[in-house]
């Protein structure tokens, strides 16, 4: 499903003589941000809205003793309230994961590299057995997963310019993935507090052609 919707979504992009995001999945984060945003401050307004125009509309006037018609409620307006906040909550817990959904799931085409933390240094091991050190080279417009085990403690491999991070723990391996679709070097560190060495664990996503991948993981 992911490679259905990153498909999609460089379609769009193109019909649209838009610019592909710098990685995925930054783009689902991206989306949902917006579609809570529309949302909250759509609720704000209609709901900021008539508590406004009430506080003007009856106001305290000295002098004036207004008192206030008794109401019974209605039916239909109790089950709008009721049934309208429904209807957007189903739909952001739907909508949320399936973003989800396709954030966890790596592209069955994706380049596999096992990925593992010590204090305080990343090591890269490529499928072919080749290993770096604090240097992921990886291919433009390709996805990647990366499966992340930990020698000590617990670490965790942040991507900002992907949105993404995953932890990385002893006698475990977890999993995460990105693409990145344009070339150049991106930084990555240790989101987890690991010791007294922890912020100098970082490391480089070196983005680079397929022609230089290639010529890379065979040197």
């Amino acid at each position: 499903m992911s490679t259905v919707v990153l498909s999609l979504t460089a379609a769009a992009s193109s019909a649209a003589g838009e610019s592909l995001p710098v990685a995925y999945p930054a783009n689902l984060w991206n989306e949902m941000f917006i579609i809570w945003l529309v949302v909250a401050v759509a609720i704000y307004a209609i709901v900021s809205a008539p508590i406004a125009w009430f506080l003007l509309r009856y106001r305290y006037k000295p002098g004036v003793n207004e008192v206030g018609a008794e109401e019974e409620g209605g039916l239909g307006l109790e089950v709008l309230w009721t049934v309208v906040p429904l209807i957007i909550v189903i739909y952001l817990a739907v909508q949320s994961a399936v973003f989800y959904v396709e954030q966890r799931t790596p592209p069955p085409d994706s380049l596999v590299v096992q990925t593992q933390g010590m204090m305080w240094a990343w090591q890269f091991t490529y499928p072919n057995g080749k290993v770096a050190f604090a240097e992921l080279t990886v291919p433009v417009g390709k996805p990647v997963k990366l499966e992340l085990t930990s020698m000590d403690v617990i670490h965790a491999f942040h991507i900002p310019a992907a949105k993404t991070m995953e932890d990385a723990v002893p006698g475990r391996v977890t999993h995460m993935w990105f693409q990145f679709n344009e070339t150049g070097e991106f930084p990555a560190f240790c989101r987890e507090y690991c010791g007294t060495a922890h912020a100098y664990m970082l490391a480089t996503i070196k983005v680079v052609s397929e022609e230089e991948f290639a010529t890379y993981v065979e040197s």
